[in-house]
Order: C-alpha cells, then sequence, then structure tokens
C-alpha cells in the first residue's frame, strides 16, 4: 500500500490513544534497553518521544531536523533510529509527498508498544535505576516540516483510501490473531499484507507440525518474526514472506524435536 504523509496516514500508524500510554512505554524502553542504547541514541529517542505527541507515538520530524535539534550529524540520527528499531522500539515507514510529484517524504517513525509485548509474555517490570527514568513532559508536535496533508473529504469514488476503511478491516484481522502475531506483524503492514503474512506463519508451522500451537511458544515465535522482521526493515532481507517461512518452519521444528526428546 502506498503511504502518503498525510493526516490519515498518521492516524493510522498511530500505536497509543493517550499520551500518558506514549509516556509509559517510552519508560518502559529505558527500563529495558537504557544499557544498550548510547547517548546520542538516547538523545534521539527523547526527541521521538516529545515530538510524538500529535498522533501518538508517532513522529514525522526528518533525520535533518532532529540532527539540527540535537546538533549532531545527520548520519549520527540514522545510526540512531537503525539502533531503535534492530531493537525492536520504533519502526520507520517510507512516506511520499502527498501533492503531484509523489517524491520521498521524511518517515514516519512509529513507536511499537513494549509494554504491551512484555503483558503478553508475563515479563515482570524490574526497579528502574534514575539514569532510566526519562522526562515525562510532551512537548506538542509543531513539525515545520512535511506536516502531514488533511486528506480531502471522503468520497465513495475515490479510489485513494484515505484510512478509515483500512483501519477497521486492519482491527477486525488484528483482534483474531494470537498475541505473538498481534504485537510482532500488526504494527509492521497493512491488512493486506498482515493477512499474507499470517498466512505464511501458519503454513511454515503446519508443514512441520499442525498440533504446535503458537499460542504455547508465544516468546519464540514472536523473537523470531521480529528478527525477521528487523533484518527486512534494514535492507538485509529482500524476500520477506520466503525468509519468514524458513525461520518458522526452522523454529517449529527445533520445538517438535525439543518436544519429541522430553516425551521419550
Amino acid at each position: 500500500m502506498k503511504l502518503l504523509n498525510t493526516e490519515s496516514t498518521y492516524q493510522m500508524l498511530q500505536p497509543f490513544t493517550t499520551i500518558e500510554q506514549l509516556n509509559a512505554n517510552t519508560i518502559a524502553i529505558r527500563q529495558q534497553f537504557g544499557k544498550q542504547l548510547t547517548k546520542a541514541t538516547r538523545e534521539v529517542l527523547d526527541v521521538l518521544h516529545r515530538y510524538a505527541s500529535k498522533y501518538y507515538g508517532v513522529c514525522y520530524l526528518s533525520k535533518s531536523k532532529i540532527a539540527n535539534m540535537l546538533d549532531i550529524s545527520r548520519r549520527t540520527v540514522i545510526r540512531a533510529c537503525e539502533l531503535l528499531e534492530s531493537l525492536g522500539i520504533i519502526v520507520q515507514y517510507e512516506l511520499k509527498r502527498h501533492n503531484g510529484d509523489k517524491r520521498q517524504s521524511s518517515n514516519a517513525i512509529v513507536f511499537l508498544s513494549q509494554i504491551a509485548a512484555r503483558e503478553a509474555f508475563g515479563q515482570v517490570d524490574e526497579p528502574m535505576s534514575d539514569n532510566m527514568r526519562i522526562n515525562n513532559d510532551v512537548t506538542p508536535a509543531c513539525h515545520s516540516i512535511d506536516a502531514p496533508h488533511k486528506a480531502p473529504e471522503k468520497n465513495i469514488n475515490n479510489t485513494y483510501d484515505t484510512g478509515e476503511r483500512a483501519v477497521l478491516i486492519k482491527n477486525g484481522l488484528v483482534s483474531k490473531l494470537p498475541k505473538t502475531l498481534k504485537y510482532a506483524l500488526a504494527p509492521f503492514f497493512d491488512a493486506e499484507e498482515l493477512y499474507e503474512m499470517v498466512g505464511v506463519v501458519y503454513k511454515a508451522k503446519a508443514s512441520v507440525d499442525r498440533d504446535i500451537q503458537i499460542e504455547d511458544y508465544e516468546k519464540e515465535y514472536y523473537d523470531t518474526i521480529l528478527k525477521v522482521t528487523s533484518s527486512y526493515k534494514l535492507g538485509k532481507v529482500r524476500d520477506f514472506a520466503a525468509v519468514l517461512y524458513v525461520a518458522i518452519k526452522k523454529l517449529t521444528r527445533n520445538i517438535a524435536f525439543s518436544n519429541y526428546f522430553l516425551t521419550s
């Protein structure tokens, strides 16, 4: 699906419904990943947090703008975002300008819900040290560069989906997914692509053992899917579906072998 830098796109991508959820998510990020983040990455994280309040969890500042704000190089910002993405903290969506030329616009940088993922796998929070804490104040987002274009009034003959229908379709599909697939795949794909990727996961699993339930091995499947997804977003994987199929098949085979030896 072609994503344009419009208001409806940002509304579709936003992962939270309140600023409080955004704040809590960033605290959880600093708690879980604080030791893995460089000083520059923590500063970039703070900027993304502050400028993700108009559409809760979505920042559309350009890398150049962030670099100017922090007085660091654009390349440093890019590396910081790549690190955050590889850790499953954010995902970056390429956007096109909404006007006639459809040229590349600033990426939409979207936070992934760490709290939801941790709750899904029963992880317990550890005490948070002072250097992991973050200022919870969220600056109202005043993105002066590539501000989103407000989508026109809906027209049933409009060939470009303004977002609302796509959100409803996706939400309906997501509500039926196991937690693992919901948190590992849903943030990255639109409804059509999500349906396809879920099918890939189930086909790969069934090719080894139909009786193995994803819900019984949530963390194993989550980690495998997220690893493939992160590699794909970083350009290390070209055919996402093929690599995902192989990875899920391998994981399911390992689980089946482990179960066999445990019962034999």
